[in-house]
């Protein structure tokens, strides 16, 4: 017999006992039961993701599929990277750039026609898989600052993707980086990176470097 939707069950959870630290922290904190804490969490996850699917389909009818699909992927973006810097882009020069970024990188995987989508987004998650970036590397003109900006805006943008069904599963982009980091045409950038590397490093000391 079918459950009515009133119905009340009762189930077994297992979570890590951190986890459940947390929740019970929250729940004194928000004047609820654990019980009633877990049900709250879960009914929000389920309204956000409603509402994400009517915004999409808002701006799918306003501009098309295409032009809504990118401006739903712009605003996932910015609302990832704002959770995880706590500050708003257009109050926060950090913020700012990863969302400026962000932005460029989801733009381009819409822009551009992928012969590999698994390898485009090993780009996305792994540094050491860009070509430019072993270039940038290897001149040692991209500062710690710069990596962790591109780092993060990355990330976002590749999150973005995955959950509007853009992008692999993270098992699938990394069974592309291992096969791609063996292929001789990415041994001979790290080479000429290394390379490169030591060449600039040598000139700094002997006074010559910019």
């Amino acid at each position: 017999m079918a459950r009515k939707l009133s119905d009340t069950v009762q189930l077994k959870l297992r979570f890590s006992e951190a986890l459940r630290r947390r929740l019970e922290r929250e729940a004194r904190r928000q004047e609820h039961s654990l019980n009633g804490e877990i049900i709250a969490r879960l009914e929000q996850s389920f309204r956000k993701s409603e509402d994400a699917d009517l915004l999409g389909g808002t701006l799918r009818d306003l501009f098309g599929g295409a032009t809504g699909d990118l401006l739903f992927a712009f605003a996932t973006a910015i609302w990832l990277i704002e959770k995880r810097t706590g500050k708003k882009w257009h109050e926060d020069r950090e913020t700012a750039l990863q969302v400026s970024q962000a932005i460029g990188a989801i733009i381009d995987w819409f822009a551009w026609r992928r012969r590999d989508p698994a390898r485009d987004a090993a780009f996305l998650k792994y540094r050491d898989l860009s070509s430019l970036d072993l270039l940038l590397s290897g001149f040692e003109q991209s500062t710690a600052a710069e990596q962790s900006t591109a780092a993060a805006a990355n990330a976002a943008a590749l999150e973005t993707l995955q959950k509007m069904g853009m992008a692999p599963s993270d098992a699938e982009i990394d069974e592309a980086a291992t096969k791609y980091r063996a292929d001789p045409k990415y041994l001979e950038a790290k080479e000429f990176k290394e390379r490169f590397a030591d060449l600039f490093r040598k000139a700094k000391d002997e006074g010559e470097g910019p």
